[in-house]
């Protein structure tokens, strides 16, 4: 007996707490859609490469340093390729793609760049990319750690490049 009035009363006070809020009708000049936000971000096709090096030329900045590259002679002053008996060396389609490098000062631990997420929003056409540089044991020698990837090219973009959640840098691509 004393659980029905306890039912009784949970439900009285769940209709007092719904009358206060009347529901809007709509007349027919709202657009129920209107209300939706649709999510403009989706995943970046990106390619990572393989089969190169920084040459010895080049020294990086003491984080992250990112580059953005257009064309094969950009390309080539900037890595080396890195042939071996067993691998292969990915060649880069200049004509519909770009080249994203990550790289990094030497270093003595075994650190690979990665990257963590690549987004692009397909209404402003800017993009996002988080990598990460996670050391891992010290070796007798050094390496100096190179990322490399293709992006479509996409007409004018704004790339925000990140280190962890850390904005590093702000390439905006030509039209």
């Amino acid at each position: 007996m004393r659980i029905h009035h306890i039912t009784a009363a949970a439900c009285l006070a769940a209709l007092t707490a719904c009358s206060g809020s009347t529901p809007k009708a709509m007349d027919g000049n709202q657009d129920s859609a209107m209300n939706i936000q649709a999510d403009n971000k989706g995943n970046m096709d990106v390619q990572p490469i393989s089969g190169y090096f920084v040459k010895n030329s080049i020294q990086p900045a003491d984080s992250l340093t990112f580059w953005l590259i257009d064309n094969q002679q950009s390309f080539d002053s900037l890595f080396g390729m890195a042939k071996t008996m067993n691998n292969t060396i990915d060649k880069p389609d200049f004509g519909t793609r770009l080249v994203v490098a990550a790289t990094m000062p030497a270093t003595y631990y075994g650190t690979q760049i990665q990257l963590e997420s690549a987004t692009i929003d397909n209404v402003s056409n800017n993009a996002e990319m988080h990598f990460v540089a996670p050391a891992k044991t010290k070796n007798s020698y050094s390496v100096l750690p190179l990322w490399l990837g293709t992006i479509p090219k996409t007409g004018k973009t704004t790339i925000k490049f990140y280190t962890g959640d850390q904005l590093t840098a702000t390439i905006t691509t030509p039209e």
